[in-house]
């Protein structure tokens, strides 16, 4: 939708739909020539028409008065101000576009995937178009694909690149069709993870390696935003690479802001991605766009078939993952003492500070000096290896999440066992559900 807008001059545009979620669950995303709405955006707009349909007369609240405002206003529309457009195959072309000029074939210039498999794994979301509209028109054999046509029902998995069953699906397919590349989507095709030609899967930090690989190729330096629950081994790849990492909150609305924010402040960010898939370019107008990250990674790909550099998930050689990752998601409760969940975190949080600053954890834990949200815990292993906790408010949901990584085995269950310990001792009187620490 925004490509309407940057490429054919609209001054807005409106998405219908539900991402991942059920068919029932449909909303509305609104975009301007500045990006995607806020909530302070959608605030303002419905302050807005709140006060533009009381001058108007009508009866806020009442479903009849509101229908016939809006039926209204539909039909003193001038018939000739409206046309029915399809930006989808204007919008394959811009795509077709980046990757002849990206990969420059001089062999194949119109047709420079030639000899390349890529399965594209749409989920049954919107996604297909990226096989039969992008790929193959280039010379790409689209032969494996799969659920490439639209159904609300998501009949074979849930299309979401951070769901195991839509990974799985996407590696399955890939490596049965002997394919040099996959291309999981999620629904709306904000949202992309790939997997290489061995199945490995590439989503969470290991998307975001290799999509810092390449812009780092492209920006050498560069800073790369993230969200707050990436691994240690994430931060060394990038630091090795020349570039410069802030891991910041959770949301990938929060990373892509703080990604312009940077920028108008003068400090070069060309990648800000979150670990769900959600990951946006300076180059494209710091949109999250899974189908842009997925141009990127065709072209990275065949510039090293071309160069004789090997795979793309060699790319990836040097990523240092831990040996074990577990989240946990600790529901608030509201009582009448303490009725506020956001209050209730925040008391807890502030405990647990407290806790491992006094050493009440061990020696062997600190706070890390830099927190965006909630509070990290570094945590020194045996012969030079690193563990991390993370506990913070959930963005919107009465919840307390716990992110645990470790590079030893056995360790997130000791990890684990710390902080529940610390939650019966020092959060007795408050309504936490901490059963989720105790199961193995």
């Amino acid at each position: 939708m925004f490509y309407s807008i940057v490429k054919e001059g609209y001054e807005g545009s409106i998405m219908l739909t539900a991402s991942h979620m059920p068919w029932n669950s449909n909303g509305l995303k609104f975009f301007t020539a500045a990006g995607g709405f806020e909530k302070s955006d959608v605030a303002s707009m419905l302050q807005m028409a709140s006060e533009e349909c009381a001058a108007k007369g009508v009866m806020i609240g009442d479903t009849s008065s509101e229908n016939a405002h809006v039926l209204a206003s539909a039909l003193a529309q001038q018939p000739g101000g409206i046309q029915q457009v399809n930006f989808l195959p204007r919008y394959a072309d811009f795509l077709r576009e980046l990757i002849i000029k990206g990969v420059d074939s001089k062999e194949h210039p119109k047709q420079p995937l030639m000899g390349l498999k890529i399965v594209v794994d749409a989920g049954n979301g919107a996604g297909g178009f990226f096989a039969t509209e992008v790929l193959a028109p280039l010379g790409a054999d689209i032969t494996g694909s799969q659920f490439l046509d639209p159904d609300g029902s998501f009949p074979n998995h849930i299309p979401n690149p951070e769901h195991p069953s839509a990974m799985a699906a996407g590696a399955k397919a890939t490596t049965a069709a002997g394919a040099d590349l996959g291309i999981v989507f999620d629904t709306d095709v904000d949202r992309s993870a790939i997997v290489d030609r061995n199945g490995r899967e590439i989503n969470s930090n290991r998307f975001i390696a290799l999509m810092s690989a390449v812009i780092l190729r492209e920006h050498p330096g560069t800073t790369i935003v993230t969200d707050s629950v990436t691994s240690n081994g994430l931060a060394d790849f990038i630091a090795a690479l020349g570039g410069k990492h802030l891991r910041f909150k959770r949301g990938y609305k929060n990373v892509i802001g703080k990604g312009m924010e940077l920028n108008n402040q003068g400090v070069e960010t060309h990648l800000m991605m979150e670990t769900s898939g959600h990951g946006a370019l300076k180059e494209n107008y710091f949109l999250d766009d899974g189908a842009y990250l997925a141009v990127k990674v065709v072209i990275e790909l065949v510039r090293r078939r071309l160069s004789g550099q090997g795979d793309i998930g060699e790319l990836l050689d040097t990523l240092k993952e831990p040996a074990e990752a577990a989240e946990y998601r600790l529901r608030i409760t509201p009582t009448p003492e303490h009725p506020d969940f956001k209050e209730v975190g925040q008391m807890v949080l502030d405990r647990f500070h407290g806790w491992v600053q006094s050493g009440g954890a061990g020696p062997s834990w600190s706070v890390d000096p830099i927190n965006h949200e909630g509070w990290r815990i570094n945590v020194a292993e045996d012969e030079g290896r690193r563990g991390w906790l993370l506990l913070r408010q959930s963005l919107h949901d009465p919840l307390l999440v716990l992110n645990v990584e470790s590079e030893s085995s056995g360790r997130v269950r000791d990890y684990t066992k710390k902080v529940l310990e610390f939650m019966l001792q020092s959060c007795t009187g408050l309504a936490i559900d901490v059963a989720p620490l105790s199961k193995k």
